[in-house]
């Protein structure tokens, strides 16, 4: 079994990991893991500092129960159309980052990952999850939220376009084994061999040449990744704007009252 060697922490909200060249990145933003711009920025500069440290392949972790539940509605709410269009540019911009790393990410999903917490797993290389009473999804229409073609695009490639179009056009969350079963989660396994088996599945991926290895990820991706560089910004833009139509916010005040 590897060691893994606990590392240091990065405004208490992401903590880095290593074992041999391969870093887990295990988001810590009690209690659920909400996405917010601080904690995005967080991963963005571990993701930095680890491939600047060496690491050959990264791992994006959660804490037991809990991946991440998605977007912090609560703070959200109450930004300005300037600081939304800067939260959803630094949002975006991290799935981009993940999607055209130079080394593989994968999802080491330790629990409930609604939301945003599905979108940052489906830009990763693999997906390994615990067993158990979870789900998994994009529920962005439930929201009033419409999916943007690059979620589309990035989930489709791995469940195809028939599970991808009633999926998210129903904003439905999927139980663990489901996901499992239509080729989303790549690997169940005990909740406490979540993050060991994403060391180990990386390290022996990580072990082939690497050149070669890295080139074929990336040619796997290619038409996604151009789709990023497409719309990247544009979608930023787009999704800030979609906000604060009146469907949306009276949704999230509804939302955010049952909190």
């Amino acid at each position: 079994m590897m060691a893994i060697e606990e590392g240091n922490r990065m405004n208490n909200l992401v903590k880095i990991n290593w074992s041999d060249s391969i870093a887990e990145i295990q988001m810590d933003r009690k209690p659920v893991n909400a996405l917010n711009q601080e904690l995005i920025q967080n991963i963005h500069n571990a993701i930095d500092s680890s491939t600047e440290q060496g690491a050959k392949g990264l791992i994006l972790s959660g804490n037991e129960g809990i991946f991440s539940a998605g977007l912090d509605v609560k703070s959200l709410i109450t930004l300005s159309e300037t600081e939304i269009s800067d939260f959803f540019h630094l949002f975006w911009g991290l799935m981009g980052k993940i999607s055209k790393s130079p080394i593989p990410v994968v999802a080491a999903i330790t629990g409930h990952s609604p939301a945003g917490g599905a979108v940052l797993t489906t830009f990763c290389d693999y997906r390994i999850a615990a067993k158990g009473d979870f789900k998994i999804g994009m529920n962005e229409v439930f929201v009033g939220l419409s999916v943007p073609k690059i979620i589309f695009k990035a989930f489709a490639r791995l469940v195809g376009e028939n599970h991808a179009n009633i999926l998210m056009m129903q904003g439905k969350l999927m139980k663990f084994d489901f996901a499992h079963d239509i080729g989303f989660i790549n690997e169940l396994v005990d909740m406490d061999q979540v993050v060991p088996r994403s060391f180990e599945w990386l390290d022996q991926l990580v072990s082939l040449p690497t050149i070669a290895m890295n080139s074929t990820r990336m040619n796997a991706k290619a038409d996604l990744n151009d789709l990023i560089d497409k719309d990247l910004i544009m979608m930023g833009d787009k999704f800030a704007d979609n906000w604060f139509s009146d469907e949306v916010q009276i949704r999230m005040k509804e939302i955010v009252k049952s909190l």
